[in-house]
């Protein structure tokens, strides 16, 4: 009787707001399987290309390229955080500007009707072949960087957002209209606290791509920078560099998505989003 007690309590507790089971024996047992593979993946790498005699300027060993990820003469930590900085700034740019013309379209059908055309043509348009086009409109330092950065996190923020924001129940609606709240409480007390699931989606597809815009920026005539190092490396040879600076721009990527799983999990503790 007592272990039913406390196995209903646990169950109780277990659904209260806030409340936060041990996850790793749950993480090891769902991902064990992708990190063996990994590991096998990198040990046959790493004696399968020099058995095979590929030269190291086609392809590196995993040790050669860490061994240019420690490199103080590569000074990939520094090129990093000046890509880091960039992608920050055009994810926080690109995903305020999403998330407000979200609210908009929510509140002003004729003004999505007008716009989200052109914001799907914008889609359409290949951001990569008109970045050397910013640079020369917004100059070679890092704005261009950052804009082209939030160009490509704006999309997924506004779609979500928008999705999001209209994902309320009917119930609710009726009963807040019926109360006679206003825009402002409607959308603070219902519409946001409904969104906010769709709104971490988007904002987790939005933050690998602007670490790729910014990234792709750097490409066009940047002297700092992930992407500067790829092109400089490249352009010599050095193909363990331009692995270590892949490395260090993916590493980027995975940092801001894990980052904002961790705030979902804490910000929208309701919503199981596995």
């Amino acid at each position: 009787m007592g272990h039913m007690t406390d196995l209903t309590l646990k169950r109780r507790a277990a659904r209260a707001p806030g409340f936060c089971l041990p996850r790793r024996p749950v993480a090891l047992k769902r991902y064990g399987a992708a990190l063996l593979l990994f590991l096998a993946t990198l040990a046959a790498w790493q004696w399968g290309v020099p058995a095979l005699g590929v030269p190291p300027f086609v392809l590196p060993t995993p040790t050669a390229v860490l061994a240019e990820l420690l490199n103080p003469a590569a000074n990939i930590a520094y090129h990093s955080g000046i890509t880091a900085v960039r992608a920050l700034g055009g994810f926080a740019l690109g995903a305020l500007l999403g998330a407000l013309l979200a609210v908009a379209f929510v509140f002003a059908r004729p003004l999505e009707d007008a716009l989200y055309p052109w914001v799907i043509v914008l889609q359409t348009v290949p951001l990569v072949a008109i970045s050397p086009l910013i640079v020369f409109w917004l100059g070679n330092g890092s704005l261009s960087r950052i804009v082209m950065a939030a160009l490509f996190a704006f999309f997924p923020v506004l779609v979500n957002a928008t999705r999001g924001l209209r994902h309320t129940s009917r119930e609710h609606a009726e009963l807040l209209r019926s109360l006679n709240a206003s825009g402002w409480q409607q959308l603070r007390l219902l519409r946001l606290p409904a969104s906010l699931p769709f709104l971490f989606t988007g904002l987790k597809i939005a933050a690998g791509l602007a670490a790729i815009g910014a990234l792709v920026a750097e490409f066009a005539g940047a002297n700092n920078g992930l992407g500067f190092v790829i092109t400089v490396s490249t352009y010599h040879l050095e193909t363990a560099r331009t692995f270590a600076a892949v490395v260090a721009a993916s590493l980027l990527g995975l940092g801001l998505h894990l980052a904002l799983v961790l705030l979902e999990r804490r910000v929208v503790f309701w919503h199981d989003g596995t």
